[in-house]
């Protein structure tokens, strides 16, 4: 149970093993359906049931897990979550759910170390792949050593998420040959409380953004970096955006590049090389981004240009900027 007294179930659930195995050419059907309100054909959003809502796969202090070959589908909740695992192989899996349900995250990888995600196809609702460190795992430390490649992502909010939930350290993490389409986000920061992302790089990715309703968190950016107070009581002194290079990176987009914080000095070394960006409409002037959850305003409006930030503290290398027309 966690600080909220909410229970934690589901459907698979593994604490404190070792040497964990799921393989095979199985199907994992989550039974979404069982958790909504009826009557939403037409809903772009949906409602559902009081919580809790099942995770579908949840392990907690394990070591030495491997997921291979399987097929996941129609989560209710948080498909695969991972709590202060180590040495963890998710490869060859596929997640398929209903892109109407809310918090159908792909894959949680919260305050582990040494994940390894490849060769994945993650279809959601929620975020594809995050990296959390939620309040009530603090004993397992950091989120450190992630390595995902070679995956498809598509997703109504954020194909690959560092937070909200950032009360830890994120560490050490590369992104490769990923192929990101029909998501409301692609790359994203969402930096809520008193935590930094340290040495992540980004490399050989293409990414397809565009903007899904306000029920969804985002505004159809392609990378989003953002360090903010999740509440007026919520202290950042001391966390940064440090060492964060994108390189080689390919999209084609609603909306522009999004850099935020409320302190220039929080971000060091953040680098944007060999980017090339196109912008599905050439006649935008203005643009509106999502900075849920915060304290302060949700949404901010700001001139539309290939990077928007209220810092000078970043640099972009070779960026080749494309205005094409809307109706394309």
């Amino acid at each position: 149970m966690n600080k909220n007294k909410t229970p934690i179930c589901a459907l698979i659930y593994a604490q404190n093993c070792e040497h964990i195995k799921f393989s095979g050419e199985g199907t994992i059907d989550g039974n979404y359906t069982k958790f909504i309100l009826p009557n939403q054909k037409t809903a772009s959003h949906l409602k559902f049931y009081k919580y809790p809502r099942p995770m579908t796969l949840y392990f907690e202090n394990c070591v030495d897990t491997t997921l291979e070959d399987i097929e996941i589908k129609q989560a209710p909740f948080w498909t695969i979550h991972l709590v202060g695992c180590v040495n963890t192989v998710i490869t060859k899996i596929k997640i398929h759910n209903e892109m109407r349900m809310p918090n159908t995250d792909g894959i949680d990888v919260d305050r582990s170390k040494n994940t390894l995600i490849q060769n994945c196809e993650i279809i959601t609702g929620d975020d594809g792949i995050c990296l959390k460190c939620t309040e009530e795992t603090a004993k397992y430390g950091n989120c450190e050593n992630l390595n995902v490649t070679d995956c498809y992502i598509e997703s109504q909010s954020s194909a690959i998420k560092f937070g909200s939930s950032s009360f830890g350290d994120f560490e050490n993490c590369k992104f490769e040959r990923l192929d990101i389409r029909g998501s409301n986000r692609g790359l994203a920061f969402q930096l809520r409380d008193p935590g930094s992302a340290i040495n992540i790089v980004f490399k050989d990715i293409k990414i397809e953004t565009q903007r899904f309703t306000e029920k969804w968190w985002g505004s159809g950016e392609p990378i989003f970096i953002t360090l903010l107070p999740r509440t007026e009581n919520t202290d950042l002194s001391g966390q940064r955006l440090e060492n964060i290079k994108f390189e080689d990176i390919e999209f084609l987009s609603d909306n522009s590049i999004f850099i935020y914080t409320e302190q220039a000095k929080m971000l060091d070394n953040i680098v944007f090389a060999n980017l090339k960006a196109t912008f599905r409409d050439a006649k935008l002037e203005r643009t509106t981004f999502d900075l849920r959850p915060c304290n302060g305003k949700a949404t901010i409006q700001c001139r539309f240009q290939a990077i928007v930030s209220n810092s000078l503290n970043y640099v972009a290398r070779d960026l080749k900027v494309n205005f094409v027309e809307k109706s394309i």
